[in-house]
């Protein structure tokens, strides 16, 4: 029965971006802004079922149509699926992720912002440059400044670089829990994290060997911006934490 229901994930999953690329690819050009969130929403939807999970969100999500910036902690490559599927906008992500097969192609044409691992605030001044653009001109903009994935039991220490275009930009911040829990809820479950040494095809077969999981989004009050970025990270990553801690 698992090998079956691995195999009709990855059968899924393989249609999935299969039909994301054409659709990026020869119908994105003709696509209105809207048009395209929607489409990458119910993209990411689609994704989220095909590894047997389910979305559930929590508190009031953001309005659409203003710039804003969403910080959530990170742990798997499903947590731009989850996002997306909750509210679409675009992300801050690690150069390593446009290399992945597909996902890459798709997340470049997302209009996904890529971070130079370890080059800092001054190597990336550029892009903070054009994700303070975007807030400007409404866009949503996810951050994960943690700056790597965990298994899903802690937050570590946020990297503040980019909080100082949600100054610039002049916009909120919205905080972001996601969790993965156990049947039980009250744990994480370590299968759907990826991080470490776990490669991104090890994390898809645990993931896909599971009978079913929840993909959780808690959207936390939102946050003003302020010229004092490491105040206002350690508030968040405070917030975000005693929100892991109350759930388990």
């Amino acid at each position: 029965m698992t090998t079956l229901r691995t195999v009709f994930r990855l059968l899924c999953i393989g249609i999935c971006l299969l039909y994301g690329m054409a659709e990026m690819f020869f119908l994105f050009p003709f696509y209105s802004k809207q048009r395209k969130l929607r489409a990458i929403q119910l993209w990411s939807l689609r994704v989220l079922a095909s590894c047997g999970l389910k979305l559930e969100t929590y508190g009031k999500l953001p309005e659409a149509g203003q710039g804003q910036m969403m910080i959530s902690n990170h742990i798997s490559w499903l947590d731009i699926m989850a996002v997306n599927g909750a509210f679409p906008g675009r992300f801050v992500a690690k150069d390593d992720v446009a290399k992945w097969p597909v996902v890459g192609y798709l997340a470049t044409q997302a209009q996904t912002v890529y971070v130079t691992r370890n080059k800092g605030t001054e190597g990336n001044s550029e892009k903070i440059r054009h994700v303070t653009e975007a807030l400007k001109n409404g866009d949503t903009v996810t951050l994960f400044p943690e700056g790597t994935s965990t298994e899903g039991r802690e937050i570590l220490p946020f990297k503040t670089s980019f909080f100082q275009a949600a100054y610039e930009a002049d916009v909120p911040l919205i905080p972001v829990l996601c969790r993965y829990p156990n049947p039980d809820g009250s744990s994480p479950n370590p299968a759907m994290a990826y991080y470490g040494d776990i490669s991104l095809i090890q994390s898809i077969r645990m993931i896909i060997s599971q009978p079913g999981g929840v993909a959780e989004l808690h959207f936390l009050d939102p946050v003003p911006s302020g010229p004092d970025r490491q105040a206002i990270a350690r508030d968040i990553h405070r917030r975000l934490s005693e929100k892991q801690r109350d759930l388990g």
